[in-house]
């Protein structure tokens, strides 16, 4: 005990890495998960974009065409000039740009008629949204509904009642309800931006803490001090669980007490996998932090391994940026990263939509993986500090 104490005092000598990288870092999470909370609804809403239109044709097709595209979506007034075209979409003042030529009207019923093709629209959409292709897909799709019912015959109100006709007879929107409880994005979030707080911390606090008592003056009054090596080495390994513990239990408290207060009661089952998960990697933190104490490297350097190593994984793990969005190759990399399986049992536990063995286990087996690298990194500073200690003795 006195020597756990001791150990402890050195780790507080060293608090202003505890405020950085454990408080700061990890509020910064909390702050990023409430950014990110949003209301659940029971009713579907559609999304209303902002659009523009500009119709060179003034035919009762281009009219529908036009009245469809506004249904629903915002119209932002637009001069029919080139100058205001682009800066519209150039300063993000639509999300969609429809310009109608000059007989487009009539040359859709006549090659509807004719068995001919289509004549094309002019379109634009935003850089900086998705909602434009979407808005994009939709006008092209009544488009060829036109096209489709011009093709039966019929003068072009006939074709505008026909595809409308068509048209409102669109599949209904309801809502499916789950078996489980999903947890709130906002938690699921912060979990993964946890990562790095938790993996910086533990590091370099454990690294730190290494680095002290392997100097050489405090490492020779350690080995002739009354104390056993093995009582030396629980103290240790208790220290460094300890720190472990305490970056996981203020990461995830804070996760539970301000995103996840309902996940408490509704989901508890998949609270308790995130929880786990987050515990593994902070588990597999403190072995990365014994294994670079165990290398004897500076502060700064340290650091670096805390900082660089700690967004890369989350990187990998897919805390920064979706999974689906990174090269194969990097994915496939992904996998041979401890935080890349807490990421599986995080977002499995997020999306679960009934807690049963057959749910619950292959999530609890990507918690399993994730120790395992710990375990490994733990054996290798393990091996690297018998070395060490027979060169020094």
């Amino acid at each position: 005990m006195p020597t756990f104490k001791t150990y402890m005092r050195i780790l507080l000598a060293h608090r202003i890495y505890i405020v950085i990288y454990l408080v700061i870092i990890s509020i910064t999470g909390i702050a990023i998960g409430l950014s990110t909370a949003s209301g659940s609804s029971q009713h579907f809403t559609a999304t209303s974009s902002r659009v523009a239109i500009i119709d060179h044709d003034d035919s009762r097709l281009s009219r529908a065409l036009s009245a469809h595209v506004t249904k629903g979506n915002t119209v932002v007034p637009l001069a029919d000039n080139k100058k205001s075209v682009q800066d519209a979409l150039a300063q993000d003042m639509v999300s969609y740009l429809l310009v109608i030529p000059k007989g487009w009207g009539h040359d859709l019923m006549v090659a509807a008629v004719n068995e001919g093709t289509a004549p094309a629209l002019e379109a634009s959409v935003s850089y900086r949204s998705g909602e434009g292709f979407l808005v994009d897909q939709e006008v092209r799709s009544y488009a060829q509904g036109l096209f489709g019912s011009a093709s039966l015959g019929g003068s072009q109100s006939d074709v505008v009642h026909a595809t409308d006709e068509s048209w409102g007879k669109s599949i209904g929107v309801s809502t499916i309800g789950q078996r489980a409880t999903p947890l709130p994005d906002s938690l699921l979030n912060s979990a993964l931006f946890s990562s790095y707080p938790i993996f910086a911390s533990v590091t370099v606090c454990i690294a730190l803490l290494m680095k002290t008592l392997n100097a050489k003056a405090l490492h020779g009054r350690r080995v002739a001090s009354p104390q056993s090596p093995r009582e030396r080495n629980v103290a240790l390994v208790a220290a460094c669980v300890c720190i472990a513990l305490v970056a996981w239990a203020w990461n995830f408290g804070l996760q539970a007490a301000i995103l996840g207060r309902s996940a408490i009661t509704q989901s508890p089952a998949q609270l308790g996998i995130v929880g786990l998960a987050l515990l593994a990697y902070s588990l597999v933190s403190a072995s990365v932090g014994f294994l670079v104490g165990q290398l004897g490297v500076s502060e700064n350097a340290a650091n670096a391994v805390a900082n660089i190593f700690g967004m890369a994984l989350s990187f990998l793990g897919g805390a920064w940026t979706s999974l689906s969005l990174l090269p194969d190759a990097l994915v496939a990399v992904a996998h041979f990263t401890p935080f890349y399986w807490a990421y599986r049992a995080i977002e499995g536990a997020s999306a679960m939509r009934g807690v049963s063995a057959s749910s619950v286990l292959p999530l609890v087996g990507c918690v399993g993986v994730c120790m395992l690298f710990g375990i490994a990194i733990l054996l290798v500073g393990i091996t690297l500090g018998r070395a060490r200690t027979k060169q020094l003795g």
